[in-house]
């Protein structure tokens, strides 16, 4: 429980560093500071939603993976001057959007319980954004170039975090997988809470670079 709080306090000083001045800079490094600060929000109350209204957070991580992916299609959309990489993210931020809004709206129950397969699908193109604005380096220097190096390495991360979630439901059928269950949910708690620090060192890192120019 140390370890969440932890990542909050350090995610939370991250975001507000990022917003101080920002009106300044482009609309892409915007978008980013905006996600930076909600994100934090959204992940303080899906953590104290047990806590306040005996509530799991099954629904509200819905929210936010649909907020993140969202949001970082919106910066990586404005991040590529090709236009065709830009149609490209928003054809499909539109298609993915639009695909889970209406399965939540026919199924509303589907609202309520975790699918696997909708957080990957909002996940793994956000990975390869990413790695496309890696790419563009070599043609242009990018803006928010590290910024975007700390989210492909948290996505990554947390993908192959995210991978070992269906354990859960082997382990609740099957009673001999409870205890590597519980190793692995271990482990996958200590890697994210180092691909945290390591995802907010390399986004101050990105601050210093854009203040020293």
């Amino acid at each position: 429980m140390k370890q969440k709080y932890y990542i909050l306090i350090i995610t939370f000083i991250v975001a507000v560093l990022y917003l101080i001045g920002f009106k300044n800079k482009s609309k892409a490094y915007k978008i980013f500071s905006f996600f930076l600060i909600t994100d934090v929000v959204l992940n303080f109350i899906s953590s104290h939603l047990y806590s306040w209204f005996n509530l799991y957070n099954h629904f509200f991580l819905n929210i936010i993976f649909l907020f993140q992916f969202g949001f970082l299609s919106l910066f990586y959309s404005y991040s590529f001057e090709n236009k065709k990489r830009r149609n490209v993210v928003e054809i499909i931020m539109i298609l993915v959007l639009s695909y889970l809004l209406i399965k939540y709206l026919i199924f509303p129950e589907s609202f309520f319980v975790f699918h696997y397969q909708d957080i990957y699908i909002t996940v793994f193109p956000i990975i390869v954004y990413g790695i496309v604005y890696l790419y563009n380096e070599y043609d242009k220097p990018q803006e928010l170039y590290y910024a975007n190096l700390g989210l492909l390495i948290f996505y990554i991360g947390n993908f192959l975090c995210y991978l070992s979630w269906p354990l859960n439901s082997i382990s609740i059928d099957h009673t001999y997988m409870d205890e590597f269950n519980k190793i692995v949910a271990d482990l996958s708690v200590k890697f994210r809470f180092i691909i945290y620090f390591v995802y907010s060192f390399i986004l101050l890192y990105q601050l210093k670079k854009i203040k020293s120019k």
